[in-house]
């Protein structure tokens, strides 16, 4: 994709253009190019054509065709071609449409790569799903449209499958799952060391008024069934519900797992995983989390964006126009840490406000009755984990556990696949360098996809090198941690986290300049991700906008040369 500076942003040292005039004249550029054949915008659904292809692929059976399976190889080979082909011709005069767009293409070929050539899902991915065994009128249901049975992926909507066979007496199968799960109706038992039985409620089954049946669906063998099981499977990042669900994902219910067979243990009960990520079992409590947590993020995203638009950084990357009247006084490491501070709260805030839209969305607005399971509050866990991840453990803590982990199955897929097929022995010192490798190396190049498809100039080189860092400086912290470990263990521990938090800081400070100067240069933060304003209704805005930010939002239909590449543009 050409691209040119349109501002002497490097050179004048006078006023800086407003950020209206920058978007006013990016969008007028940005169609003459159009016009001209030189950029395409994202368009709907032209770029979904990769991903309708995986899809498409893996609504059809493999698992007894060497044939059908063999033809994941030209079907991975079409979608990176694709990807490849819209990551350089398309942008948006939406600031975050466009670095989207280009996530989006990285992520087709790393997500085609993943599901196609890494995993074999149809042999081994099983997701929990469940069933109406019993209600007021006796009947047997599925939860959602044709749910599959445990034992071979047929629907009977008489019948109750138990272990390979079946019975049509509703109260003979939920006596056998009594004595086999210890499990009855709307609640899950568990008997302690001390004898004390707790008692764990299945709120969908109370507030539904029937009886749940929990089981491990495979891959459906109608098609019917299929479509949803796969479209969850590919649109489900961090996998709750499925067997192959990230490590930092915190246990399923204790009243899901004993439905399952399985048993209840101490992560089950307390609800929060190894890495601090908490989990909600009723929507109420998901409600009183996200919420306020909500409210709170929209105004303090408002201030944020307020703010960091009165700094011409934010519009240009580093530039040489002066500055406004409140930076102008600050020294160079001032500068410095107050940008790196606004750029830190403004990434986690803004992240943060995103990944909040799906159980928003998904759970407390639609629900179970809508989307079945898939509305459940335990399907959508907290998103970061709290700061003892870094005090504990440093840079590694801070991406591994701090950070939030949405694509943390992709960037482990190359590495566990290594080790999974011998390549590579579990836990060996070639595991951890490449599981380093290949985890910040994909991020890096999503970053560097997105930054390829920003309308203004920009480096894509820099994000890749910035996440390659971070592998390096986890190296470096280990490294050193491993041959010292005999003097560190003898320090008291206020002191060894007050290592790990300095060594953290100091890492970021060196290098983070490489992906926010990258964010800023492309003009991200031109992006308006609120409707409203208040901070502007208030009059603490500039002079020439407007407390209503979603004016022109660029949704028009797109004419391509052909009817099937013309659609809707974002």
């Amino acid at each position: 994709m050409p691209k040119e500076a349109l501002f002497p942003h490097l050179t004048s040292t006078g006023p800086a253009p407003t950020y209206i005039e920058v978007l006013t004249t990016y969008k007028r550029v940005f169609y003459e190019r159009v016009a001209g054949g030189k950029l395409r915008p994202l368009v709907l659904p032209y770029h979904l054509y990769g991903c309708l292809l995986v899809l498409t692929y893996l609504y059809i059976p493999h698992t007894k065709s060497r044939f059908a399976y063999g033809a994941r190889w030209p079907v991975v080979a079409c979608v990176i071609w694709f990807q490849w082909k819209v990551l350089w011709e398309t942008s948006s005069e939406n600031q975050a449409v466009a670095f989207a767009a280009g996530l989006t293409a990285g992520w087709g070929v790393v997500w085609s790569l993943t599901w196609l050539l890494l995993c074999r899902p149809q042999w081994d991915a099983k997701r929990v799903q469940r069933r109406v065994v019993r209600d007021g009128r006796a009947t047997t249901k599925a939860d959602d449209v044709g749910a599959t049975t445990q034992s071979n992926g047929r629907t009977n909507g008489e019948a109750v499958w138990q272990n390979g066979s079946h019975s049509t007496d509703p109260d003979k199968y939920v006596r056998k799952r009594t004595h086999i799960n210890g499990t009855t109706k709307a609640e899950t038992h568990q008997e302690h060391g001390d004898g004390e039985t707790v008692s764990y409620s299945d709120e969908s089954e109370k507030r539904d008024g029937v009886e749940y049946e929990y089981y491990w669906q495979s891959c459906p063998s109608k098609l019917s069934e299929r479509i949803p099981w796969t479209m969850d499977l590919l649109m489900n990042f961090r996998g709750p519900g499925w067997n192959w669900a990230i490590p930092p994902m915190p246990a399923l219910p204790p009243f899901v797992k004993a439905k399952i067979g399985e048993d209840i243990d101490e992560a089950s009960i307390r609800g929060v995983s190894s890495v601090g990520l908490r989990r909600f079992d009723t929507r109420r409590d998901l409600f009183n989390y996200r919420i306020p947590q909500f409210i709170g993020g929209y105004f303090v995203l408002d201030i944020l964006k307020t703010t960091i638009m009165r700094d011409p950084y934010y519009v240009f990357g580093p530039n040489t126009y002066a500055l406004p009247s409140h930076l102008a006084a600050l020294t160079t490491f001032q500068l410095k840490l107050f940008r790196q501070l606004l750029n830190s709260i403004t990434v986690v805030v803004a992240l943060e406000m995103v990944f909040m839209l799906m159980p928003l969305g998904m759970s407390l607005l639609c629900g179970p009755s809508i989307v079945g399971l898939r509305g459940e509050a335990w399907y959508y866990p907290s998103t970061w984990g709290p700061f003892s991840n870094i005090l504990n453990k440093g840079l590694n803590g801070l991406w591994g556990g701090w950070w939030h982990q949405t694509f943390r199955f992709v960037f482990t897929a190359p590495a566990n696949y290594l080790i999974k097929n011998g390549y590579v022995k579990a836990r060996s010192t070639e595991a951890k360098l490449s599981g380093l490798f290949f985890a910040f190396g994909i991020s890096g190049f999503l970053h560097a996809a997105g930054s390829v498809t920003q309308f203004a100039l920009s480096h894509p080189w820099q994000a890749p090198t910035f996440f390659m860092l971070q592998a390096l400086g986890i190296l470096i912290q280990t490294v050193v941690c491993v041959h010292l470990r005999s003097q560190i263990t003898q320090l008291p521990k206020i002191i060894r986290q007050a290592g790990n938090v300095i060594f953290t800081w100091t890492w970021l400070w060196y290098t983070s300049w490489l992906l926010v100067d990258d964010f800023a240069r492309g003009g991200i933060w031109l992006w308006e991700p609120l409707p409203i304003s208040p901070t502007r209704a208030l009059g603490f805005g500039s002079g020439d906008d407007s407390w209503w930010c979603w004016g022109d939002m660029g949704i028009r239909w797109y004419s391509g040369r052909h009817w099937w590449d013309s659609g809707i543009a974002l």
